[in-house]
């Protein structure tokens, strides 16, 4: 059975760091790297300093660089694609341009000649690197997330589609469970050999970017990502998130796992501050969708983003990344058409000013 290892790193030091990622790597079935082209894949949704706990931390990915190096790896490639990104790819604020440097690493640009993939009914762009990666280590960040309530390993690979390619695809997948579908085909494409959660420092509350940074604690490895991220689902106190329910679903044994550290169940975190599983059943909210449902039209109980005017900028980067084009600047202020939202939260992913509220 796949080990999923947990262990305590309190900080970002180098020499702690190092340790307790071979101490992982000692425990899980990590892959041969020896005169291999190895891609690592953090997450850097945006590129803002590593303090704000948006991205996965540059000394993570510089140590297990600094490790598979020792390991014999070849090639080192290092790189993602932020949902905003127009230009070229150059994560200078995220510390991964100086990460890179250190370990000999190269930084790949994924909008470089992405092809298409079909796959289980979903087509998408996928950057081509992945065609000439011989091992791919998904690097996450221990982050909720509004649409997904948690991020993790396997989202963590929807970044080799390529910049403003990716919020298109929400309205291919509307809900939660059909997007959780298309993370799984994406991840599927994208041929992960392994991955890492970078938990030393977390984030709860509205996340993935405009949450809190937290204090966690802890580094997480396994070639089974569908086990890591229901183990970060467990330490975030979820009962299950929606990518783990479709996955079991689908395959009862998916996050199926040993755990020859920690275990998740020991590491619950009481008061995380977790993105809500629903509204409260109520005799009132239980009429109108049933009404509707009565005369067959859908009704959607997710709640819509609210704008701060007071916080607002107008960047329109959430104009721009809309994928339902339910939004537009109107007498200085930001104006939601809510008979198009679909509620993939999209722009309250890319405001860089937190001016966005889901409620």
């Amino acid at each position: 059975m796949t080990g999923c290892a947990i262990t305590h790193c309190r900080s970002y030091d180098s020499t702690i760091i190092h340790d307790a990622i071979k101490e992982i790597i000692r425990n899980t079935d990590f892959p041969d790297v020896k005169g291999k082209t190895v891609l690592l894949k953090p997450n850097i949704l945006s590129d803002n300093i590593p303090e704000k706990a948006i991205t996965t931390h540059p000394a993570v990915v510089k140590e297990i660089g600094r490790i598979i190096r020792e390991m014999g790896a070849g090639r080192i490639i290092i790189g993602d694609s932020p949902g905003m990104q127009t230009g070229p790819f150059r994560p200078k604020l995220s510390g991964m341009i100086e990460a890179a440097a250190e370990i000999g690493a190269e930084i790949a640009d994924f909008r470089n000649n992405p092809r298409m993939h079909e796959r289980d009914g979903f087509r998408f762009p996928v950057a081509s690197i992945i065609d000439t990666s011989d091992v791919v280590i998904s690097i996450a960040k221990f982050k909720t997330h509004q649409l997904m309530y948690a991020t993790g390993a396997v989202k963590n690979m929807f970044g080799l589609i390529p910049g403003l390619n990716k919020s298109p695809m929400h309205l291919k997948a509307r809900t939660p469970e059909s997007f959780a579908r298309f993370l799984m085909a994406v991840y599927k494409e994208s041929h992960t050999d392994y991955a890492f959660i970078d938990a030393v420092d977390g984030m709860e509350g509205p996340g993935p970017a405009n949450g809190t940074k937290r204090h966690i604690g802890l580094l997480m490895g396994s070639a089974n990502s569908y086990a890591l991220d229901k183990a970060e689902a467990i330490i975030m106190g979820y009962g299950s998130v929606p990518l783990i329910r479709e996955a079991e679903r689908i395959d009862k044994s998916i996050t199926e796992c040993s755990y020859p550290l920690l275990s998740p169940d020991q590491l619950v975190i009481s008061d995380f501050r977790r993105i809500p599983e629903g509204r409260k059943t109520t005799v009132r909210s239980l009429f109108l969708p049933n009404l509707m449902s009565f005369f067959g039209i859908k009704h959607d109980t997710r709640p819509y983003p609210e704008f701060n005017p007071e916080r607002c900028r107008r960047c329109l980067k959430c104009v721009e990344i809309c994928p339902a084009k339910a939004l537009e600047l109107k007498d200085g202020m930001i104006h939601i058409r809510k008979n198009a939202c679909i509620h993939c939260y999209c722009c309250h992913e890319m405001c860089p000013f937190d001016a966005i509220n889901i409620k």
